[in-house]
This record gives structure tokens, C-alpha cells and sequence, in this order.
């Protein structure tokens, strides 16, 4: 509100508003003055709630300093998001043509790494190779067969004889 009413005159010893029946408190060590005359109306400020006298200019709180921080705040990180996305494409768009390179670079229908045939023991016809399961085969079939063919001779013959 505008104008607001108080009382014409403060005590001296208390500092409170003297009426008719003012019945005087003072605290203990405080200093006595004189009484003095105050004006009774005075206009406040609706805005920035300040008592108004002649000269008054009425400075309202104002939060654009802190509404400006966070502007420029916003536009930073909006920036970098921006470097950020574009250094992303840039790699990928490269890891793109790296992969095109690599594939125009091959021949079709061939492994980049040109391997050995598969070497089955099994099946090795050679009686000289020198691989180490074909070596190892070899000599397992042979203390097989000759551990085997006497054994099985001997199981033969008994059963011939029953």
C-alpha cells in the first residue's frame, strides 16, 4: 500500500511512538535522547517496497544478470554439442571410406589371409610326411595292427573251436 499513518513523536529513552498514554521501558544501559518530531504520513514505494521522499528511484530486484549466465551458459554447451556431433560424422564418414578402401582393395571371392589346406591324418596317402599327427597315426596303426593281429588270431581260433 501507498501511504501508511504512524505517530508524530518518538520518545527519547525507548524509541517507541509517543502517544497520549506512553508508559516508558527503557533497556538497561541505553542512552537517553531527545524526543524527537517525525512526520507522521510517509509514501512507500509499491514496487520496491522503500520509504519515497523527493529524489527516490526505485531500483527492483532484477535477476537478468543471472538469467544472462544462463544464456550464455546454454550457448556454450549447444557449441560444443555442435563440435562435438560434427567430430562424430567427420570419424564415422572416414571409417566408412576405410571400410570401402579396404573391400574395393581385396579380390572377391578370396580370404585376406591366405591359409593352408587342411592336412587330415586320416586320409594322408604319404608314407614319408613329416607332420606330427600323421607320424604319430602312422605308428599307432602300426603297433595296433601287429598287437592286435596275434590277439585277434587267438580269438578267432577259439571261437572256431567251440
Amino acid at each position: 500500500m501507498g501511504l501508511k499513518l504512524r505517530g508524530l513523536v518518538r520518545c527519547g529513552r525507548c524509541g517507541k511512538p509517543r502517544g497520549f498514554s506512553h508508559l516508558c521501558n527503557p533497556a538497561r544501559g541505553r542512552r537517553v535522547r531527545r524526543s524527537r518530531l517525525q512526520n507522521p504520513v510517509t509514501w512507500e514505494c509499491p514496487k520496491c517496497h522503500k520509504k519515497r521522499g523527493i529524489s527516490h528511484d526505485c531500483h527492483p530486484k532484477s535477476d537478468f544478470r543471472a538469467r544472462r549466465r544462463k544464456q550464455a551458459t546454454a550457448a556454450r554447451r549447444r557449441k560444443k554439442k555442435a563440435v562435438a556431433a560434427a567430430r562424430a560424422e567427420r570419424r564415422r564418414r572416414a571409417a566408412a571410406e576405410r571400410r570401402a578402401r579396404d573391400k574395393a582393395r581385396r579380390k572377391p571371392g578370396r580370404s585376406p589371409r591366405p591359409r593352408p589346406r587342411a592336412h587330415d591324418y586320416h586320409t594322408c596317402g604319404d608314407g614319408d610326411c613329416t607332420k606330427y599327427g600323421c607320424e604319430v597315426f602312422r605308428e599307432g596303426v602300426e603297433a595296433g595292427h601287429a598287437g592286435g593281429y596275434a590277439e585277434g588270431l587267438a580269438a578267432a581260433g577259439a571261437a572256431e573251436g567251440e
